[in-house]
């Protein structure tokens, strides 16, 4: 029986939120502790449940400027504007929380996403103020509204990213670490592209882009394999396209393939769990803007291409890797053709897989568990730790 427990919550709005908790868990997992996973969505009430999965989406296609401004205030306001709305904030789901926790009694408590740190924050303040809750955020971008009374400290992507937060934001209680987006140990494990290919299978002399899903729609998959097989490069171009479960998609893909085989190679790929080692097999990785999957790119360091960027969160990722010259955004065919060809065909993909590489943070993970075990097995006082 294990001698600790962890409590790893996050909501299931996308699949990066629990990509990171899983991540953090298998770390933990390799340090002899026990590991308890909780989907917000899964105790939250059904109206929030429908909120969450369902009305968000449908906001960010129908009034895409009004919600990218509405999260540009939840990254600028007030602290004490942004305390007085997380405090209503948390009473959702608050009980289910509270119920769980004091049942499993674990002696850490993180959370990867926004309503489960505020639930929980209120849990820790109320009855749990000698365990450590540690919020990790998931994203290029920091939100006042998780600045909630109760956490011990946060995890932030990028030391430049905390800076300028905390430069905005001077009465910060909590400490904010620049660990780094926790992404799954296999992918702190260097692996050359000729022994990443020879893996897979691929020919070492193909002209290779990996086309990734992201966890609110495969769609883009789709628009992408077609876009960059619609034409000749000059070159034959292979497109492997990581389609997760999603049946569907890989029969149009598989249907897409045969129209295009005179011209290019396209393979569509379920469930893996290989992605590191297709992404370090990429001359080109087109991909959505959730953080978790950005910050796995970077990890490994790969010629990259941000396709049809989302507003809010998707749109600040994009914003802090293009400015750093770390990725390509682009919001429509035209662009994403542009941008493949220069990083797959010039020396300018080498030179910005050299910046993503730059900003990854491969072991932020196992930097982050340490440091929560270093405050288990020194603990402070429940006054100190509220």
């Amino acid at each position: 029986m294990a001698d600790y427990k962890v409590l790893l919550a996050y909501a299931s709005v996308g699949a990066g939120h629990e990509q990171a908790a899983r991540a953090l868990g298998e770390v933990f997992e390799q340090r002899g502790w026990a590991t308890r996973y909780v989907d917000f969505l899964d105790e939250a009430p059904a109206p929030m449940r429908f909120v969450m999965r369902d009305a968000y989406l449908q906001l960010v296609r129908i009034l895409p400027l009004a919600y990218d401004l509405a999260f540009q205030h939840t990254v600028t306001q007030d602290l004490r504007e942004a305390e007085r709305t997380s405090r209503l904030l948390a009473n959702v789901g608050y009980r289910r929380l509270q119920e769980l926790a004091l049942m499993e009694a674990p002696d850490a408590i993180i959370s990867t996403n926004l309503w489960p740190t505020l639930a929980l924050s209120k849990v820790k303040r109320h009855r749990m103020q000698g365990t450590p809750l540690i919020n990790c955020f998931t994203d290029y971008v920091l939100q006042t509204l998780y600045m909630s009374k109760g956490v011990n400290w946060h995890v932030s992507a990028n030391e430049q990213i905390t800076a300028t937060f905390e430069a905005t934001h001077r009465r910060l209680r909590e400490p904010i670490y620049s660990f780094g987006i926790p992404v799954r140990p296999a992918f702190a494990v260097h692996r050359a592209r000729e022994e990443a290919r020879a893996m897979l299978g691929i020919p070492q002399d193909a002209h290779l882009a990996v086309v990734t899903g992201g966890g609110l729609g495969l769609g883009h998959i789709l628009e992408a394999c077609d876009t960059l097989t619609s034409r000749p490069f000059g070159e034959r171009v292979t497109v492997m396209a990581l389609c997760g479960n999603n049946a569907d998609v890989q029969s149009q893909i598989g249907s897409m393939a045969i129209a295009r085989s005179s011209r290019h190679t396209i393979r569509a790929v379920g469930w893996t769990d290989q992605i590191p080692a297709y992404m370090q097999a990429a001359d080109l990785l087109v991909s959505k803007a959730g953080g978790v999957t950005l910050a796995e790119a970077a990890a490994v360091g790969v010629p990259l291409v941000i396709f049809e960027p989302l507003p809010g969160q998707e749109t600040a990722n994009t914003r802090f890797l293009t400015q750093h010259e770390a990725a390509y955004a682009a919001e429509d065919a035209d662009q994403l053709l542009r941008a493949a060809d220069e990083l797959m065909f010039t020396g300018r993909g080498s030179e910005m897989s050299g910046n993503l590489r730059r900003l990854g943070r491969p072991n932020a993970t196992q930097d982050i568990v340490a440091r929560i075990c270093e405050d288990v097995y020194r603990p402070t006082s429940p006054t100190e730790s509220s």
